[in-house]
């Protein structure tokens, strides 16, 4: 199976407005930062480099990274995910990767098995991947887009008024996705009734 250069990228800009704080904050039963969880996930499921979109709370969010995770200011982040998707398809094109594998931050059961999934059935071309989780054919996360795709994902989300919370969903309807069944890979949690048992809230001064 050929080597896969893959960047990661936590989707963490947001400001969580359903779950009342900055999903990116939050932390795990034993402590861990949500966008911490993810990153280590990305890089076990075999990202070579992993980057954090950041927004709402950026100091907070940016002084909880683990060395070697890169933050990647979103300046509209408030405009919606498309905004933090553009900015890594920006960082993503100066770089060497073959695909970015793009998950959002609020996915705190996702494994390295899924991720390590989903850059597999990447691997015979990667630069011209489209390859998804799905969870009982709904479409989840990871998304796996392989550089070819690029600018015109760019196009798609980083124009005038198009930026929004669906980030690149309509861009991979018209393309041959790849779908990869991983249970669990539509379980974003929005609100606190989607918590995890034993989730924390962020911590003070975080």
């Amino acid at each position: 199976m050929p080597d896969v250069r893959a960047l990661g990228v936590v989707l963490a800009a947001g400001a969580g407005r359903r779950m009342g704080t900055p999903k990116a904050l939050l932390r795990t039963a034993d402590g861990t930062p949500w966008v911490v969880l993810a990153a280590q996930v990305l890089h076990a499921g075999g990202c070579r480099e992993v980057v954090a979109t950041v927004g709402a709370a950026a100091p907070e969010v940016l002084a909880l990274l683990p060395p070697g995770v890169r933050g990647l200011p979103v300046p509209d982040w408030a405009r919606g995910l498309g905004a933090g998707v553009r900015t890594a398809l920006e960082h993503a094109a100066t770089g060497r990767a073959d695909v970015l594998v793009l998950v959002p931050v609020d996915l705190p059961r996702l494994g390295a098995a899924d991720v390590a999934a989903v850059l597999a059935a990447a691997a015979d071309d990667p630069a011209g991947a489209a390859v998804r989780a799905t969870d009982g054919g709904r479409p989840g996360h990871p998304v796996v887009l392989g550089r070819r795709h690029w600018s015109a994902a760019l196009a798609a989300v980083g124009g005038e008024g198009v930026c929004g919370d669906a980030g690149l969903r309509e861009f991979l309807v018209g393309l041959d996705v790849v779908a990869v069944p991983r249970p669990g890979a539509g379980a974003d949690a929005d609100a606190p009734a989607d918590l995890p048992p034993g989730t924390r809230p962020a911590a003070p001064g975080a």
